[in-house]
């Protein structure tokens, strides 16, 4: 009888563990051209400042993260909330570099996530992005939802943003500061 307790509990541990989580089936998808960087979220001439937060594994790091177009460019700086850089970016039509990263993160597989994710989140919207046209893009329940490959990203109706990482398990959220 012990034993029959015991691997019916195990079971139903392992079972509930194992469960993904369900979509909501009420609410509908519907394609989309929608961008996700709107006039309220970016503006092209100013500097742009939001709230930013970067979670990975059981950990995370908040800040402030500054972005300017510069040309064709733009260049941006991530800070934590005692105004200590982590690092600095460019990105570009074909590429994002990081640069003046600190010694926490100055490892080649970060820097090279980190860019690759910074590409996609400020060039998700640029029809000259490699990635543009295999990009999918949908509204559901008034967030706009673009997926490529293991990342998707969420604009929100509170002018937020959210990039998943599903791939590196990562999360980037940035929110304007008005």
């Amino acid at each position: 009888m012990k034993f029959l307790l015991l691997s019916l509990f195990s079971v139903l541990f392992i079972g509930c563990s194992s469960v993904k989580p369900v979509i909501k089936r009420n609410s509908t998808a519907v394609s989309s051209e929608s961008t996700v960087w709107k006039q309220a979220l970016r503006s092209e001439t100013s500097v742009n400042y939001y709230h930013a937060k970067i979670v990975f594994s059981d950990n995370s790091i908040t800040g402030d993260c500054l972005i300017k177009k510069n040309g064709n460019e733009w260049r941006g700086t991530f800070m934590n909330e005692m105004k200590v850089k982590a690092f600095d970016f460019i990105v570009t039509d074909n590429k994002c570099e990081l640069l003046n990263v600190i010694p926490a993160m100055d490892k080649w597989y970060i820097k090279k996530t980190v860019a690759d994710d910074l590409y996609y989140l400020i060039n998700v919207d640029n029809p000259n992005a490699s990635f543009h046209k295999k990009t999918k893009r949908f509204e559901q329940d008034d967030i706009l939802v673009v997926n490529f490959k293991k990342k998707q990203i969420l604009a929100k109706p509170d002018n937020s943003i959210l990039l998943m990482n599903n791939r590196r398990n990562l999360q980037y959220e940035l929110r304007i500061v008005e």
